[in-house]
């Protein structure tokens, strides 16, 4: 399977979609993408048609927004770089959480797996970020046990 390319703004909503489903337990509707991320319905609509003929997502007018498994598999590589990049701004830069959230989201879908694999060492492999949410493992980077 080859690399999937994202726009920042499918990244955006990749994200919202993975944390509102698979970890609020929510159903996600464009109308509440819309009114959480601030944009009109029509803008919902097309992001979600892109990730969806990316086959990361399956949707159908009027119906709940559904992540495939290769969806659900590129939501978790963002948000572990996402957690990644927060630890590294709260632990080694002292910025807040709030901050570091901020900070990591205008960054997260640019740094490298490798960058973000040495943050993850860096921290002795971290399993949740400043906001107490989990940090997905890559089976690039273990924790080796002695």
């Amino acid at each position: 399977m080859g690399v999937i390319q994202l726009t920042e703004n499918e990244v955006k909503y990749l994200k919202e979609i993975y944390r509102r489903r698979c970890e609020d337990f929510q159903s996600v509707r464009t109308s509440q993408l819309a009114k959480s991320l601030g944009v009109n319905p029509a803008t919902v609509t097309e992001v979600i048609q892109s990730l969806s003929r990316k086959n990361l997502l399956k949707y159908r007018r009027y119906r709940e927004v559904k992540l495939t498994m290769a969806g659900i598999r590129e939501a978790r590589k963002l948000l572990r770089k996402h957690r990644l990049l927060e630890i590294l701004f709260v632990g080694q830069l002292g910025c807040d959480v709030r901050t570091a959230c901020k900070e990591a989201s205008k960054l997260d879908y640019r740094v490298s797996m490798e960058i973000i694999n040495a943050i993850c060492r860096l921290n002795n492999h971290p399993t949740v970020c400043p906001c107490g949410k989990e940090i997905f493992e890559d089976s690039r980077c273990r924790r080796i046990s002695k």
